[in-house]
């Protein structure tokens, strides 16, 4: 895990942590939106295509002079069609994450508020898993990836401007797609989603989530044989947020909804019982033994002769058989308790 996704992961997981954004972008400051959010408020005015920057300014070796050439006259007079958006997770940064008591009401209100933005930058970022930095990323107005730009951080402007240049076709073409899907019949547009959904990289179709929801209302019936894929990126999403927000259970319960989905196959439900099952394994102790029995119980009985099958039927008598033993554990520990009083 590199230096950055660390940061993220703390961040991420611990609660009790208040995050405060970096200096290094904010609103009407050179241009750059300080989050996701308000970029795309901005880029849905007029249909700009967004341009996310995620750097370590002062950390890495490139990021502090690859947004000196982001920033120079000579290509922002060039990015009037883009609404840019910085996101730095530099250890100044997260050093600011600190509201100190001594600090005026002000200052300290201040960090309250932009808490909200590093923490909704750090999971854009989280989900969207920069290697190394600095990175750039390419957005719709709409909120769906279209690309990572090819840069290697220390471009000057003609180079990134290239870089830009190469991925506008993508852009562009992605745009006519979306057209599509604001017209025609139900299954017209179903097509035209999927279109989408196929054309996007399977790590980066979270960011369809609206079009993932709107797939799914509007073909209820399963018409155009589609939907098992739309619930299952539904789940993996919900699964995920519930993740971010430290809820265990919450995850649990999305992938048991979607066992129960008609639209599954018999494999996927069994994946969705397994699943439940590993996330308890992973976030609950003793106590949760039956139920992690039962999941797997339900995984195994829904494809018994799957490929995986073998592997849930392994993890079953395991957990069956540590249940086992708990209970002898327990039954004589009760006895010798008995034993003692007599």
């Amino acid at each position: 895990m590199n230096k950055l996704l660390k940061k993220l992961a703390a961040g991420l997981f611990t609660s009790a942590l208040l995050f405060a954004a970096a200096p290094a972008f904010a609103s009407g400051n050179d241009g750059f939106y300080e989050d996701m959010d308000s970029g795309l408020a901005a880029a849905k005015k007029s249909d700009k295509g967004v341009l996310i920057f995620i750097t370590q300014q002062g950390e890495d070796e490139l990021s502090a002079s690859f947004m000196e050439t982001v920033r120079s006259e000579e290509v922002q007079k060039q990015l009037g069609d883009y609404v840019l958006v910085g996101m730095d997770f530099s250890q100044g940064a997260f050093e600011k994450t600190v509201v100190r008591e001594v600090d005026s009401s002000e200052n300290q209100q201040a960090a309250k508020n932009a808490a909200d933005v590093m923490q909704k930058n750090s999971r854009f970022a989280a989900l969207i898993n920069p290697e190394f930095t600095p990175a750039v990323y390419l957005f719709t107005a709409d909120g769906y990836y279209v690309s990572h730009l090819v840069l290697k951080g220390d471009e000057k402007a003609d180079a990134f401007m290239a870089a830009l240049k190469a991925d506008e076709v993508k852009l562009n073409a992605l745009r006519q797609m979306i057209a599509k899907t604001k017209t025609g019949k139900p299954l017209e547009k179903v097509s035209a989603i999927d279109e989408i959904f196929e054309a996007t990289q399977p790590e980066y179709r979270f960011f369809l989530i609206d079009l993932v929801n709107e797939a799914i209302n509007l073909d209820k019936k399963n018409k155009s044989g589609l939907m098992s894929k739309y619930l299952i990126t539904r789940t993996e999403y919900d699964a995920m947020v519930c993740f971010y927000d430290n809820d265990a259970p919450g995850a649990v319960n999305a992938y048991v909804k979607a066992a129960k989905e008609k639209f599954l196959s018999a494999e996927e439900k069994q994946q969705a019982y397994y699943m439940a099952a590993l996330v308890m394994v992973k976030s609950s102790g003793q106590e949760s033994v039956p139920m992690i029995i039962t999941y797997l119980e339900k995984s195994l009985a829904a494809a018994p002769n799957s490929a995986i099958a073998p592997k849930v039927k392994e993890n079953l008598d395991y957990f069956k058989d540590y249940q086992a033993k708990m209970n002898a554990a327990g039954a004589g520990a009760d006895a010798a308790q008995s034993g003692g009083k007599n």
